[in-house]
């Protein structure tokens, strides 16, 4: 693990302090946790919008493909693949 130096503004503490007494854990730890969150949430959105494939979003969140798959429908995003993909998909399987 590396070691980062990173100045907060209050607005940001006050997220951090919350978290730190809602879920009884120090400081670090909400902050990683926090920073976890936002990384999750970016990297569905860049998926939602196309910028980034499946398996980009996983390695960017460090989980599974299933994993991530999990976490694309609890934030209800469906796949960003065109029918039209789809088709030249299975076609291409058939072919094999």
């Amino acid at each position: 693990m590396e070691t980062k130096t990173v100045h907060l503004t209050g607005d940001l503490l006050k997220g951090v302090s919350y978290r730190t007494v809602r879920e009884d854990v120090d400081e670090s730890t909400a902050i990683r946790q926090l920073i976890r969150l936002g990384v999750e949430w970016y990297v569905v959105n860049l998926y939602k919008i196309g910028k980034i494939i499946l398996s980009e979003a996983a390695e960017l969140s460090n989980v599974s493909l299933r994993g991530m798959l999990d976490i694309l429908e609890e934030h209800g995003v469906k796949g960003n693949v065109a029918m039209k993909q789809q088709i030249r998909a299975l076609e291409y399987a058939r072919n094999l």
